[in-house]
């Protein structure tokens, strides 16, 4: 079973690599939250987020093609089975990609965690060269000395009020957080991305800059805070399959109603 994606086998990915030629971007998909049965790959997942993850068979091709769905959730059950096997299959194509990457001379860009949020500290360590990034609801992550060099990571929001507190803290630290806004109306399916942006956004007494996380997902291209100052809002539009799922994500209080 391969285990990395191309860029072309989602979305956000395929535009950046359109965008940014510079970059061989490959990515990890595995099934969201608790989806692939047994232990979860989101350790942090709140409801709101579980109900409108990207990742869902709800969404994008994955509603289309029932074998992606099945796909992510083949690799996930490999995974918590043989952890072991997993890890060795995931580093030897890792390194395929990277002899790709530096005969056509262009830098390797990897996501681990499309749409989960686990610890591959151990692969990317191994990789000085490669360029990962990713989302994650483990807030300590952002911070840890131990975190790779080579790892760049955006905090996703929740709706829970002490994950909040953590994203407000990680602002103060300058450190991006990713929020997703809604406007209300039938935002579904592809029109999702036709909804606006704010420009600032306010938590715990703070404002910051908005930028469009929608525009690409090379979150380690996005502008960083200078000493003292505090990081940026990363807005991601939301995106939902079903009706449902875009209620359950706004009732939640996940997104953030755009005036």
């Amino acid at each position: 079973m391969k285990l990395l994606s191309p860029a072309s086998a989602n979305t956000k990915t395929r535009k950046s690599a359109e965008k940014a030629k510079e970059y061989r971007i490959v990515s990890l998909m595995l099934s969201p939250a608790d989806s692939g049965g047994g232990r979860t790959n989101c350790a942090n997942a709140s409801p709101g987020c579980t109900a409108g993850c990207v990742g869902n068979d709800s969404t994008g091709l994955a509603l289309v093609f029932r074998r992606i769905g099945e796909s992510r959730r083949e690799k996930t059950r490999w995974m918590h089975a043989d952890r072991a096997g997993f890890i060795k299959q995931l580093i030897a194509e890792l390194e395929d990609e990277q002899r790709i990457s530096e005969r056509e001379g262009v830098t390797l860009v990897a996501r681990l965690n499309c749409f989960s949020d686990l610890n591959f500290y151990s692969v990317i360590r191994r990789f000085p060269e490669m360029i990962a990034y990713d989302y994650s609801k483990v807030y300590n992550r952002l911070l840890d000395p131990e975190k790779p060099e080579n790892y760049f990571i955006t905090a996703s929001w929740s709706e829970r009020p002490a994950d909040q507190k953590r994203c407000a803290e990680l602002l103060r630290a300058g450190e991006n957080v990713a929020v997703p806004f809604y406007e209300d109306g039938p935002f579904t399916g592809n029109r999702a991305l036709n909804q606006r942006l704010p420009k600032t956004w306010t938590i715990d007494g703070l404002t910051v800059k908005v930028e469009d996380g929608d525009d690409s997902d090379l979150r380690f291209l996005d502008r960083r805070a200078k000493p003292g100052q505090p990081g940026y809002c990363i807005g991601l539009r939301l995106k939902a399959g079903t009706s449902a799922g875009r209620l359950a994500a706004i009732q939640s209080g996940f997104a953030h109603r755009v005036e």
